[in-house]
């Protein structure tokens, strides 16, 4: 789950990734993937571990999610509890951990120059969430369920299936993954019915 031999640690996120930028999608505008950050211009970052490239780039934005108008920043990392740097650490302080990490390398540079907002989308590979991540997925449930005018808690049982799932597969994906590329994958939630597709899945709510 730590062996970084093949790549799949770091494409492991990739279906986390475009599953959260669907849902964007459905109520935000202007969301995009792996989008490249403004490059610097003689600002001064306060974190050593700040990305300074000219082709920075985070996993998700999309304009509007926290503030009107504001662009807001996302990048998702699922990280192995069990890994030896996390081992003698609570898996509270492993999450607090990376995501710290994450604000260092990004936090700075989307708000002082991108001028939007950075949330760290923080995952472990067993399906823990961490405390920004909840706070951010708790958000997007709300603005869902307003939207399409469907009741919350189908609308969280549903997010929280499909992300499990999600998690699940770049499990495998590491464990017994090959190096052939994989089939291209779509996921097409415009007008789906939560409610319904939650009750006759049996998901518990």
């Amino acid at each position: 789950m730590a062996c970084k031999k093949g790549g799949f640690v770091c494409i492991r996120h990739d279906e986390v990734r475009d599953l959260t930028a669907s849902m964007l999608r459905e109520v935000c505008r202007d969301v995009s993937t792996e989008p490249t950050l403004l490059p610097l211009n003689g600002e001064h970052m306060q974190y050593r571990t700040a990305n300074t490239a000219n082709e920075a780039r985070v996993d998700v934005s999309a304009r509007g999610f926290w503030t009107r108008g504001q662009k807001a920043f996302m990048d998702i990392r699922i990280f192995d509890p069990m890994a030896t740097c996390h081992r003698r650490i609570s898996l509270v302080a492993a999450h607090q951990r990376n995501e710290q990490d994450k604000i260092r390398k990004y936090g700075v540079g989307t708000r002082n120059v991108d001028h939007g907002s950075f949330t760290p989308l923080v995952f472990t590979t067993s399906g823990g969430m961490g405390p920004k991540a909840k706070c951010f997925y708790s958000r997007l449930a709300d603005v869902m369920a307003e939207k399409k005018h469907q009741p919350r808690s189908h609308v969280v049982a549903w997010m929280r299936c499909l992300l499990s799932f999600s998690l699940l597969r770049s499990a495998l994906l590491c464990l017994r993954g090959t190096r052939y590329p994989p089939p291209p994958t779509t996921i097409d939630i415009a007008g789906l019915n939560y409610q319904a597709t939650v009750v006759e899945s049996g998901i518990l709510v």
